[in-house]
């Protein structure tokens, strides 16, 4: 006999068929509409008592449609936004990093009001030691084959979020809870999965590590120690990967519901024993969207999309993105405007961002919500960092280092960043100039606030946002240490503020260079 898991991971709230770039947009190749055709189609051809179905996390925060839902302050807002998520016969789901961003109120609310039970063995009550959400594993039985469910959340959760969003917890290894509870439940079970909100800090295959060993990513130490699991469901880098390593079946199914991860296991019927694993993706783009989804959300959509079409601001001249890898490269005036407005909330020295969206556009002079979110999709606050000149080098270095020259000379990104542009930051109002034929951490050739060097011994304050000034994205030299100030708006308070109050004129020049 078959038995088929189905993964979803890192939807971010991307119900419907669109990036909400405009109203008209209903054909995009993702959306949990489109991963749920391909999840019936899938039930039909095995029959649902043979398919595993489960989620590795990050389903509250990343869309304008969840960002609507949250924001409402509606109760019923919030209920029509997880009943699509109900509509899947998810067995099994885990939480992901960003559903702590809108707090522990409205997580715990989401939690009980699903359908699904959730799967959490190393998100710990801090008082007793005990998983804080859902239960520690699940044993589900499927046409006789006991199929056991342990479910993790990087423990790097901590470094990202305000003290309020992760009070009371604890985020242990995700590597040291999975052994221990895979030790427990391997004797009791059939067959053995872990649904992890984490990828591979190596990779897979070849063993060769790919990121810092920060602890963010414990994948590849958990498939080469826990031989217990068969089945490894990850998430959180939005990668696409489907592969057998050590005799487990890995799937990542990418950013958005772009993909679904399948893994089919021949067992043999008496025995229970696994003959054979075979793991692979199903592309979405290609599948209907599924019509019950469609019709669930039309109310909600249609609030959204009247809440995005709110004019917030009108701009005395445009602030455009022509294209993200231009803006990142050669400067964009939105870029400066950016940076501007988290100088004017931190009072500090020296900006740091990143182009957010690859699809970003930056602003015209009427300037609506729906701008606003595209351009920065993400629920992050900013801080005030102090930091020594050294340190500040060191960080600019980190950024230089995504930079790579091809071999007639154009200046563009290196392959292994290309999905982590994000992480790609420009500083302003800093003159800097790099040269990318020098070594990676020697790249800076110019390095000047207000026309002096900038001195090593020196310390300056730079407003960042809360991802960045935990570290996040690798970088060095920050900590929590260093963080002076964490202001208590987000970044959609803080445009709307700036945009109507500020009158501060928008600086157009470019005051860094590559070369």
């Amino acid at each position: 006999m078959e038995l088929v898991f189905l993964s979803s991971s890192d939807l971010h709230g991307y119900i419907l068929p669109t990036d909400y770039q405009s109203r008209q947009d209903c054909n995009a190749p993702f959306g949990l509409s489109r991963v749920s055709s391909v999840i019936k189609r899938e039930q039909e051809t095995y029959g649902k008592d043979n398919v595993v179905i489960t989620d590795s996390g990050d389903f509250l925060q990343g869309s304008p449609l969840a960002s609507f839902a949250q924001s409402a302050k509606n109760i019923v807002q919030v209920k029509e936004f997880l009943s699509l998520y109900n509509a899947i016969d998810y067995d099994a789901r885990c939480l992901g990093n960003h559903d702590f961003n809108y707090g522990l109120n409205y997580l715990n609310y989401c939690i009980d009001n699903s359908r699904a039970p959730f799967v959490n063995d190393n998100v710990l009550d801090e008082k007793n030691g005990q998983p804080a959400f859902g239960k520690d594993y699940l044993i589900v039985n499927k046409n006789g084959i006991r199929v056991g469910l342990i479910g993790a959340t990087t423990k790097k959760v901590p470094s990202w979020e305000p003290a309020g969003h992760v009070a009371g917890l604890r985020f242990a290894s995700a590597l040291a809870q999975t052994k221990y509870y895979a030790q427990i439940l391997r004797p009791k079970v059939d067959v053995l999965a872990v649904i992890y909100h984490g990828g591979f800090e190596a990779n897979p295959e070849s063993g060769i590590q790919i990121e810092p060993a920060t602890g963010e990513n414990e994948g590849y130490k958990m498939l080469i120690e826990i031989p217990e699991i068969d089945v490894f469901l990850t998430g959180h880098q939005h990668k696409k990967m489907s592969a057998v390593v050590n005799d487990t079946a890995i799937v990542q199914p990418g950013y958005r519901g772009e993909a679904v991860g399948k893994v089919v296991l021949e067992i043999d019927e008496q025995t229970k024993k696994i003959i054979s694993k075979k793991a692979m993706l199903i592309d979405t783009a290609e599948a209907t969207p599924d019509s019950e989804i469609i019709n669930l959300s039309t109310d909600l959509n249609k609030n959204t999309q009247k809440w995005l079409d709110q004019p917030i601001a009108k701009l005395s001249q445009s602030a455009p993105i022509e294209d993200a890898n231009k803006a990142r490269i050669e400067g964009s005036p939105f870029i400066n405007l950016l940076q501007q407005m988290q100088l004017y909330f931190t009072g500090a020295d020296i900006s740091a961002t990143a182009v957010m969206s690859e699809t970003a556009k930056g602003f015209k002079q009427e300037v609506t919500m729906r701008d606003i979110l595209l351009n920065y999709p993400y629920s992050n606050l900013l801080c005030k960092v102090k930091v020594l000149g050294s340190e500040l080098r060191a960080i600019v270095e980190h950024s230089l280092s995504f930079l790579k020259k091809d071999d007639q000379g154009k200046i563009g990104f290196a392959p292994e960043y290309q999905d982590l542009l994000f992480n790609f930051d420009v500083f302003y109002p800093i003159d800097y100039e790099a040269d990318l034929d020098r070594e990676v951490g020697q790249r800076l050739s110019k390095f000047e606030l207000k026309g002096k060097a900038i001195e090593p011994e020196e310390s300056y304050y730079l407003a960042v946002n809360n991802y960045r000034a935990m570290g996040g994205g690798f970088y060095p030299c920050y900590s929590q240490d260093k963080i002076e100030e964490t202001l208590d708006k987000d970044y959609v308070q803080m445009f709307q503020e700036f945009l109507t109050q500020a009158n501060i004129p928008l600086d157009p020049r470019k005051n860094y260079k590559f070369y």
